[in-house]
């Protein structure tokens, strides 16, 4: 089951710098609320440098930033935007009371105060404040706080629209655009649809699993997604029992699971690393015990050290003069072999990193 995770969030072989918007695509997009993560979770899976990922976010624009999951900031391949917010649009997404409640507004103020933000942006980037200035214009006072309030209050229920993704930092604020303007191609898709070939894919990578372990990796402020998702795909869906945890793969996926797959000894995962995202429950990677090492306080989810798909230790990085400084911390004793390994994926980070030493310590 490791290997085929492994494999299939492309940890067992790094790949080259031309499939780098593919492989964001097939393991569901790389969390970014810290972007310097987010690039790090690319350079541990394709032979690139950190700027490759602002030339694609930027240049190529073939990612796109947006809220997304779990109502958090995600890279994905632009090409997939307008399947994951339709799979996000307002069929599937609840606006809670307490929600409601909070912004002072009521829920149709909400909705028409979503559109006007999507009206508002175009292709030419706009700062939190031009577009609170923009959209506020002739509204009572109670909006503009609204819009003031907080990220989350407006922008990620736009984002989940498909009405807004992250532009191009403009100096220390970050700009929004509309993304049928700022991207090269847009496509309507239905939510039937989307909420299925999401949950293909959160399989493809993320299986064996449960519609729980789906729902939790999607997101818990939907209704109807998970049982639509899991009815749509029922002749492509293989169960299979691990050591008496009862889950589901795709079918097709199923020769490649009970196959034996070479895959690296050790891994680095940086933090809020999608292969420890993917369940409900992270017991399979580490013993209950290590718990509070992995997830932290706040939704924190350590950095941490693989050795055969499991969570051995965690791990913390500073760069200093072109020298990156790596301080691995240990659950329990390890392999003799785990140091040099570990040494050999810190010199494959070091160097998407643009840094030319790596100097590891493990306590």
């Amino acid at each position: 089951m490791h290997s085929f995770r492994l494999a299939h969030h492309h940890l067992a072989k790094r790949a080259p710098k031309k499939d780098l918007s593919r492989v964001v695509g097939d393991i569901g997009g790389v969390q970014a609320q810290l972007m310097s993560a987010a690039e790090m979770q690319v350079g541990v899976r394709v032979n690139c440098k950190t700027d490759d990922v602002e030339a694609a976010l930027w240049k190529d624009k073939t990612l796109a930033k947006t809220w997304l999951m779990r109502g958090t900031l995600h890279l994905i391949p632009a090409g997939d935007l307008p399947l994951y917010t339709a799979a996000l649009s307002k069929r599937w997404t609840n606006l809670s009371n307490a929600w409601v409640k909070f912004t002072g507004l009521t829920e149709p103020e909400l909705r028409a105060l979503f559109a006007a933000v999507g009206e508002t942006l175009d292709d030419q980037p706009k700062t939190r404040q031009e577009l609170i200035a923009a959209v506020s214009k002739g509204r009572p006072e109670r909006v503009q706080t609204a819009m003031k309030s907080g990220w989350g209050i407006v922008l990620k229920p736009v984002a989940g629209a498909g009405l807004l993704c992250f532009g191009p930092n403009r100096g220390q604020s970050v700009t929004f655009v509309r993304p049928k303007r700022w991207l090269d191609s847009w496509r309507d898709l239905d939510p039937d649809d989307a909420i299925v070939e999401i949950a293909r894919r959160y399989l493809r990578a993320y299986g064996p699993a449960t519609r729980d372990d789906f729902m939790r990796w999607w997101g818990v402020h939907t209704r109807g997604a998970g049982k639509t998702a899991w009815a749509g795909l029922a002749g492509e869906l293989a169960s299979v029992s691990v050591e008496g945890w009862h889950a589901d793969i795709l079918a097709a996926d199923l020769p490649y699971l009970t196959r034996s797959a070479s895959s690296p000894f050790v891994n680095l995962l940086p933090l809020f690393d999608p292969y420890l995202m993917g369940h409900s429950s992270r017991d399979h990677l580490f013993d209950v015990a290590y718990r509070s090492r992995v997830s932290r306080t706040s939704g924190w989810i350590s950095a941490v050290v693989l050795v055969e798909g499991r969570v051995v230790a965690t791990w913390t990085h500073k760069v200093v003069k072109e020298t990156l400084k790596i301080a691995v911390d240990p659950f329990e004793r390890m392999p003799p072999k785990a140091k040099p390994a570990i040494r050999a994926r810190a010199e494959e980070l070091a160097a998407s990193m643009g840094a030319k030493k790596v100097e590891l310590t493990v306590a």
